[in-house]
């Protein structure tokens, strides 16, 4: 046994692999404990760190004891293989419920239905084994030469370059729905129903000239928009709006301001009818911006935006064939501002996205933002 372990170990050495071998647990485990420090130090997202443990139940059942230097591209792929069939004909298939750990807890939970994995939660896996892998790499268990082929599967539906692409309205169809929204605002039969309809017009404008998400607007407060002046002296509004992942500044077009004032009048108008004695100065406070004719915070104008895409005829977008929601006033706003020539960094930050996501969803309008460069003469 001692010659044999030699001759292993001179074998690795000459060829400059690691001489400790490491299980897969045991690197799953360290790199867990690398994710919670940089949890802990603002680097990493808390969510990684729960979707990957998710992630790792699979995985862990199928290399557990597995040297990691032993694992190769083609294990990678039998694992695939297990894992898609784990419910409907693998060792799922024999149990009737299941126990598992969830925040320091045991929790019994029943068998789920019999069918394979989501292609997104693949590749949630494959992320994870490839992340592992890499850790490994980086600590000396594995060389890179020995990472295995881990490759991320792309839906059938989303393999054209344009299969990400928003639903989309151009400039005459937004200024369109707004002429109808404030027509509708204006022929309303009584001062509930004309309430509503102000919101929603203002809804539409903070959207397509502000590039917020649907949510984000939902948020607001009027402590959130403030005015401050350009170093010309020229005003121009921000808004603080809370993301997805973090709360921003966001700077709208200049076409935004008249909404808002319309919306300012609206309110103290509102206010002086109710109160005779009320302040004719609109309070900067927790006040949220969108609510009901009663007072109480107004949590969505979903169904009231779709009804006016329906009057308007742009329910349907005609270029993709996809039915319209209100994200696509952020894709106007997003594809107005690149055509104008704000950088793609620039966009992501006012957007509170990834420049990623930008050249995801519009790197169809490339040719189009270069059109000038492009078509410049040579006068050489």
């Amino acid at each position: 046994m001692a010659e044999k372990l030699y001759r292993d170990l001179l074998y690795r050495y000459e060829r400059g692999l690691p001489l400790q071998r490491v299980k897969f647990e045991e690197v799953a485990a360290a790199y867990f404990v690398h994710l919670e420090d940089e949890v802990s130090r603002g680097i990493t997202k808390p969510e990684r760190l729960t979707t990957n443990r998710i992630m790792s139940r699979y995985c862990l059942e199928y290399f557990k004891g597995r040297p990691i230097d032993t694992i190769t591209s083609a294990d990678i792929n039998k694992f695939r293989d297990w894992r898609r069939k784990y419910w409907t004909t693998g060792p799922g298939s024999k149990v009737e419920q299941y126990t598992y750990q969830r925040a320091g807890k045991t929790v019994v939970s029943k068998k789920p239905p019999a069918r394979e994995p989501a292609i997104s939660t693949s590749n949630s896996e494959n992320v994870l084994l490839r992340a592992v892998f890499n850790y490994a790499a980086v600590n000396d268990w594995i060389t890179k030469a020995q990472i295995p082929v881990i490759d991320l599967k792309i839906p059938a539906a989303k393999k054209s370059r344009d299969a990400h692409r928003r639903p989309g309205l151009d400039r005459p169809q937004v200024k369109r729905l707004l002429a109808i929204a404030e027509k509708r605002m204006n022929e309303a039969a009584d001062d509930r129903l004309h309430h509503q309809r102000v919101m929603l017009y203002v809804f539409v404008g903070m959207l397509a000239f502000g590039g917020m998400r649907p949510f984000e607007a939902m948020k607001m407060a009027w402590k959130d928009i403030s005015f401050t002046n350009h170093a010309n002296g020229n005003q121009y509004s921000k808004i603080f709006v809370s993301g997805k992942n973090k709360a921003r500044w966001l700077i709208p077009l200049e076409e935004l301001d008249g909404i808002i004032d319309k919306l300012v009048s609206y309110t103290i108008a509102l206010r002086v009818e109710r109160n005779p004695n009320a302040d004719t100065e609109l309070v900067s406070d927790d006040t949220p911006v969108f609510k009901d004719y009663d007072g109480t915070p107004l949590k969505s104008l979903a169904a009231g935006f779709k009804n006016l895409l329906k009057e308007a005829g742009l329910d349907i977008d005609t270029e993709t064939g996809k039915p319209r929601d209100s994200y696509c006033l952020r894709h106007y706003y997003a594809t107005e501002r690149l055509l104008a020539g704000v950088g793609v960094y620039t966009l992501a930050e006012n957007l509170g996205t990834s420049v990623a996501m930008i050249e995801r969803h519009y790197g169809h309008l490339k040719p189009e933002m270069a059109a000038a460069e492009l078509t410049k003469p040579n006068n050489a």
